[in-house]
């Protein structure tokens, strides 16, 4: 995880003033703790992977790669998508067209827990409601002083991929950036 806040500090230096960091799932927390050093004017995530109080050391990362189906993405095909249900069938496709393997080593340190404490800038957080793996609620109890926004019947995919949630969740997004940045 520390190797992707790194790859986003090193772009971020190129701009010629601070970013707002923005970034779904894995990347919202990536983007996190990117943010929370201080070197953001803002910072906007989708559904992040949660923040941790503090780290368990007990689960050790493990070296390797996991495909979709840890998500419960056990089917390429578009029609038969339980976890995409709000995605039209372009909207499946694209999705099954981008996945691929992702860092074993990462998610295990997700699961150990990433610490990311209050950031120095603004914080928003968009989720839909039809995610049970990173529930609106999760965000709660980990101090984050964030501004939310919840998308009513949308998943985790739906939030970046589904033409109806980007429709409504572009114009608040827009407004917090023109407001709190």
């Amino acid at each position: 995880m520390e190797d992707y806040a790194a790859d986003v500090r090193v772009a971020a230096r190129w701009l010629s003033r601070p970013a707002v960091i923005m970034g779904w799932s894995m990347a919202g927390l990536v983007a996190m703790m990117v943010a929370s050093e201080g070197d953001a004017m803002g910072c906007m995530v989708l559904e992040p992977s949660v923040p941790a109080k503090r780290v368990d050391h007990s689960i050790p990362p493990r070296a390797g790669v996991f495909g979709p189906e840890e998500y419960g993405i056990t089917r390429g095909d578009s029609e038969h998508q339980p976890m995409m249900l709000d995605l039209d069938l372009e909207e499946r496709r694209v999705s099954l067209d981008s996945l691929g393997y992702e860092s074993r080593y990462a998610r295990d340190q997700r699961k150990a827990g990433i610490a990311v404490g209050p950031l120095p800038c603004p914080l928003l957080i968009v989720s839909g409601t039809t995610d049970s793996a990173v529930p609106r609620e999760s965000y709660d109890s980990r101090g984050l002083d964030s501004d939310f926004h919840v998308v009513e019947g949308v998943s985790h995919w739906g939030l970046v991929l589904s033409r109806r949630a980007l429709s409504e969740a572009v114009p608040h997004v827009a407004h917090w950036l023109s407001t709190k940045v």
